[in-house]
């Protein structure tokens, strides 16, 4: 899945993309890249953990949409994930994959197990 594709996506079922990277991406992909983030978008370059959780919490982000590798920093920011690896069981292409992507989405995104994260751990509750 290229990147601006995704950005094109996300942005089609109303979201706001922040950023996005730049890794395996040609110039003229890097372009429209930045083309469709806008002004106040943010190409990354660095995808390390530490990077990434930098941006995660400057932004306040809702959800980290990357590949597998990403999970555990979506983890430690506690926000959802989606993982869009290129070994994923279906497509996004077309009118049909929009609706996957979507429903993934809302699946991430309203998973219960967010309340669970959210809440502090037993062992970081004061004892009253």
């Amino acid at each position: 899945m290229k990147t601006w594709s995704l950005i094109l996506a996300a942005q089609d079922l109303g979201m706001e993309v922040i950023a996005a990277t730049d890794g395996k991406t040609t110039q003229e992909e890097k372009a429209k890249i930045k083309q469709y983030l806008g002004e106040d978008g943010m190409v990354l370059s660095d995808t390390t953990p530490q990077a990434l959780l930098k941006v995660l919490n400057q932004t306040k982000a809702d959800v980290l949409i990357a590949g597998a590798g990403n999970k555990y920093t979506a983890l430690k920011a506690q926000i959802p994930f989606l993982d869009i690896n290129h070994e994923r069981h279906h497509a996004y292409a077309g009118y049909a994959g929009l609706v996957v992507l979507a429903r993934e989405l809302h699946e991430a995104l309203y998973s219960p197990i967010w309340k669970q994260i959210s809440k502090p751990a037993p062992w970081d509750e004061k004892i009253s």
